[in-house]
Formats: C-alpha cells, structure tokens, sequence
C-alpha cells in the first residue's frame, strides 16, 4: 500500500499590501474573577513593542525591575476598542495598589501575547 498524501498547496506568497492589511493585533479577553469581570489584552504594535523593551532593559540596569509588570501591563491593557486604560505615568503607577497575584498572572499573559514569555527584564518585575 502506498501512503501518498495529497500535496500541501503552496503558501500564498504575500505582498506589502496582503501584510500591512493583515490582522495581526490580536486582543485577548481575559477573565479576573477578583475584579468581578475581565480586562482585554493586547498584542503591542512593533514600535510600541520595541519601545517598551528598551524601558524594561533600562530597568534592568537601574536596578528597578519592579516597575516592569506594571509598565507591561499599562501597555498592554486596553477597552474593547483598542484604546489604553493606563495611558498616564501616573495612572501605570496606580496599578501599584491591585493583587500581585491578579497581576503576576496578567503579566504572565501578556508575556506570551508578546512573545516574550522567555525574555528576563518584564519577567523580573
């Protein structure tokens, strides 16, 4: 007998125009029974992604890795449109006063929506 599989047809080869129109921005609704409800998480833009891991390594550096869930989490946290719930220096830093378990468990989350579940300076925090 013969286990010939039918042949996987060829990937579409994309265009500049197939990726940017690509919805690649995945928001996730996550359940948090201690908050009586659920926050979404989303998938960072690029250059928001970049930009937020450079803050993180400056973290590192400071000595200051503590900060970094909530610098994560206030980027990553939005409404159902998309928008920010953190959007303020300040407003991040009020995440100080909510469950570390809440938030080590989001942070986890986010992490891997990111792709950064590896990656040690939002992992330190």
């Amino acid at each position: 007998m013969s286990d010939d599989k039918p042949a996987k047809p060829e990937p579409k080869q994309l265009s500049a125009t197939d990726i940017l129109a690509a919805q690649d921005l995945e928001i996730l609704a996550v359940d948090v029974p201690e908050w009586n409800g659920s926050v979404n998480l989303r998938v960072l833009p690029a250059d928001e992604g970049l930009a937020l891991n450079e803050e993180l390594q400056d973290l590192q550096k400071a000595k200051n890795p503590a900060d970094a869930i909530f610098l994560l989490l206030g980027a990553c946290m939005v409404d159902t449109a998309g928008k920010r719930l953190f959007s303020t220096k300040e407003s991040v830093q009020s995440l100080k006063s909510r469950s570390i378990k809440v938030l080590l468990r989001l942070q986890k989350i986010a992490l891997q929506l990111q792709g950064w579940e590896d990656e040690a300076p939002a992992k330190n925090g």
